[in-house]
C-alpha cells in the first residue's frame, strides 16, 4: 500500500501493577503538545484483567486490522477448501461457471483448475452470472488504481488481476501489445484502459500493475492462456452446476494475514456473499457477520470493505480486543497464534517490530497518518497478553510512531 508515513513525538507509556489476584491499574503518559490519538487496551485473556486501557471505546480507523475480522468471519463460514468454478457437461460441451475465488492463476496459491480445464475435451463454455459489487469499495482512493494493493473486485479473477512487469517481459503475455516504453512514465497504466508504461531507461525487477477487469477479458486470458478457444454465452444457463474444489482455504489465509493482501480479503466476503445471500456483495457478508457471528461486539463498528483500504471503517481498540479474544476461547492458544504474523520471521511486524524485544503474534494496519497493531504479545514469563494499538491523525514519520509503540511492547514483554 502506497502510505505516506509521517513523523511523531515519542510516546512513553508507564505500566503501574498492583498485587496477584488484583485489577492492574496502568496509565498512559503522553505528551500532550502533540494532537495525535493514541488508543491502547492491553487483556489477559486467562484471568480477564485489563491491564491497560486508553480510549478504549473511540473510534479509529483500523487500516488493514480489519483483515482480523474478516479471516474470523472467513474461518466460521467456509470449509476447508472453496471451487474457483462449477461446472455441467454436455455431451460436446463443458460449461463452467465463475465463483470470484482469487487463488486462480495467482503466483502464490495452488489451484488445480486449470489443470481441470486443461484436459477437458470439449468444448469450453463460459458461463455468466450475476455480479453487482462495484470494483473498488467504498471509500477506496481512486487514484491508488495502478498500485499492486488495490486490484479491481471481479466475478472471475485471473493471475490476481494483476499484470507483472519485469526486465521488459509482461505477464500474463496477453498484454505485450498493450506496453508502451517511454522515457518517463507519469503512471504505470492509462485509467482507462488496459495500456502499460515501462521506462526506456531503468531496468526494474518487477512491478505489479492491476489490470481494467471484465468477464470478457477473463476469457480471452484463459484462452490464450490455455491456448485453445474459449467461448462464452451471453445468458445465465439453467443447469445444475457441480463444484470443483480446487484451492485450499488455509493458503488464502496465509497470504490474507501474512502478505496483508487486500484483493483475497475483498473476494473471499463475495464468495461467502454469494453462499448466504445469493449475490455477490461486500456489504452483504459485512451485515451477516455482523448479525450472526458478532452481535455482541461492545462498540458497534462502521465497517465498509474487508481488507481495511477504505478509510471509512471505524473500529474500537475494545473491539478488536472482543474479536481476538473470542478467537482465543473459540480455537484456543496454539491454533489462534499460528494464524497470526509472527515477528521473527520475515514481513513487516519483524521489520518494524523485531524479535530480540518482543514475542508477537499481531496484524499491522496502516494507511498515511495512521499505524496500529493488533494481537497478541506472548510475554518472558510466558504470559499470553492481547493488545490493541491504534494511533490515528498524526503529523510526523510513522517510524517514530513505532519505535514509541516499541518501547511499550518491550515493557509489557519485560514486566508481565
Amino acid at each position: 500500500m502506497r502510505y505516506h508515513f509521517i513523523y511523531l513525538l515519542s510516546l512513553l507509556v508507564l505500566l503501574q501493577s498492583c498485587g496477584t489476584n488484583k485489577k492492574h491499574q496502568q496509565s498512559l503518559v503522553v505528551d500532550t503538545s502533540h494532537n495525535y490519538f493514541t488508543g491502547l487496551v492491553v487483556y489477559n485473556p486467562k484471568n480477564g484483567d485489563t491491564l491497560i486501557s486508553r480510549n478504549a471505546t473511540n473510534y479509529f480507523t483500523p487500516a488493514s486490522t480489519v483483515k482480523l475480522f474478516t479471516l474470523y468471519t472467513a474461518l466460521n463460514t467456509l470449509s476447508d477448501s472453496i471451487a474457483t468454478i462449477s461446472y455441467h457437461e454436455t455431451a460436446d460441451r463443458f460449461y463452467f461457471k465463475p465463483l470470484a475465488d482469487p487463488s486462480f492463476l495467482h503466483d502464490s496459491i495452488p489451484n488445480s483448475t486449470f489443470d481441470f480445464l486443461n484436459k477437458q475435451t470439449k468444448d469450453l463454455i463460459l458461463v455468466p452470472d450475476d455480479f453487482s459489487d462495484f470494483i473498488y469499495g467504498s471509500g477506496w482512493q481512486w487514484d491508488d488504481y495502478e498500485f499492486y494493493y488495490m486490484p479491481e473486485k471481479s466475478l472471475f479473477p485471473i493471475y490476481g488481476n494483476l499484470a507483472t512487469l519485469s526486465e521488459g517481459t509482461i505477464i500474463p503475455p496477453f498484454f505485450n501489445k498493450s506496453v508502451r516504453v517511454i522515457d518517463t512514465p507519469t503512471f504505470n497504466r492509462d485509467f482507462t484502459q488496459n495500456i502499460f508504461y515501462k521506462d526506456s531507461i531503468l531496468t526494474e525487477t518487477k512491478r505489479e500493475i492491476p489490470f481494467k477487469t471484465s468477464l470478457e477479458l477473463s476469457r480471452q486470458l484463459l484462452s490464450d492462456t490455455l491456448n485453445r478457444p474459449v467461448y462464452m454465452v451471453k445468458d445465465l444457463v439453467d443447469f445444475t452446476f457441480i463444484p470443483h474444489k480446487s484451492t485450499p482455504t488455509q493458503a488464502l489465509y496465509n497470504r490474507l494475514m501474512y502478505e496483508s493482501e487486500n484483493f483475497i480479503a475483498e473476494q473471499l466476503f463475495l464468495i461467502i456473499a454469494k453462499e448466504k445471500t445469493d449475490s455477490y456483495q461486500v456489504k452483504n457478508t459485512i451485515d451477516y457477520a455482523l448479525d450472526s457471528l458478532l452481535s455482541d461486539i461492545p462498540d458497534s463498528p462502521r465497517w465498509v470493505d474487508a481488507s481495511g483500504l477504505s478509510r471509512y471503517n471505524l473500529f474500537t481498540p475494545n473491539s478488536m480486543i472482543y474479536l481476538l479474544n473470542k478467537m482465543y476461547n473459540q480455537y484456543g492458544e496454539n491454533k489462534t497464534l499460528s494464524l497470526l504474523p509472527k515477528n521473527g520471521k520475515n514481513g513487516s511486524l519483524q521489520k518494524w517490530y523485531p524479535s530480540k524485544t518482543t514475542n508477537l503474534f499481531a496484524k499491522t494496519g496502516s494507511l498515511s497518518n495512521n499505524h496500529n497493531l493488533c494481537g497478541f504479545i506472548k510475554t518472558k514469563k510466558g504470559t499470553v497478553l492481547i493488545f490493541s494499538y491504534m494511533n490515528n491523525n498524526y503529523t510526523q514519520e510513522s517510524s517514530t510512531i513505532r519505535k514509541s509503540m516499541n518501547k511499550v511492547l518491550q515493557q509489557l514483554y519485560n514486566e508481565h
